[in-house]
């Protein structure tokens, strides 16, 4: 199913950001790739290895006391970001191209963020009047948890070592054995 994204809203600990937010960039999902080569063999090829260490970027209008005494925070002392949407279905389920009888769906997605605001570029000023807006970039991730319609799509947990991608839970037997 594809969708457009409706309507989007951000909340840093309770302090809902609807008036502020100017624009978003959630975190990049990528990989470390670890070169390989076969003995004797002519093709390079790469293996995927850890999840890259993420980031996720907001800019903000104005200068807002709540989120600036949040910059400088060291790790243990995280911040819980909230990021909401709402996604129209705008195909149908079924791969034949016809279109979806009645109203097209609304969907939810949700993700949870946990880490710390690492940069924070406040906007000049001319004159009397704000010239930019200000740049905070959400880094040391330790919890990435995104959901559509309660399904967790991904989750990714530093602080309890927990995988999942698509449902299945990656590191339920590993973190098992290691609880013995």
């Amino acid at each position: 199913m594809d969708g457009i994204v409706r309507g989007s809203n951000w909340y840093c600990e309770e302090t809902n950001q609807r008036q502020r937010v100017d624009e978003t960039t959630l975190p990049e999902l990528s990989r470390e790739m670890m070169p390989y080569v076969t003995g004797g063999g002519f093709f390079a090829f790469e293996l995927p290895a850890e999840i890259q260490a993420m980031t996720a970027e907001m800019t903000v209008n104005g200068v807002h006391e709540d989120l600036k005494a949040r910059f400088g925070r060291e790790p243990g002392d995280w911040t819980n970001l909230r990021y909401y949407e709402s996604l129209l279905n705008v195909f149908p389920a079924n791969s034949t191209g016809a279109p979806a009888a009645g109203k097209p769906k609304l969907k939810g997605r949700v993700v949870f963020l946990k880490g710390l605001l690492n940069g924070y570029g406040q906007g000049g000023v001319k004159g009397v009047k704000p010239s930019a807006v200000t740049r905070l970039r959400w880094s040391s991730i330790v919890l990435y948890h995104d959901m559509i319609d309660g399904r967790t799509i991904h989750k990714f947990d530093i602080q309890n070592n927990i995988l999942i991608i698509n449902g299945v839970n990656y590191t339920a037997e590993h973190n098992q054995i290691i609880r013995a």
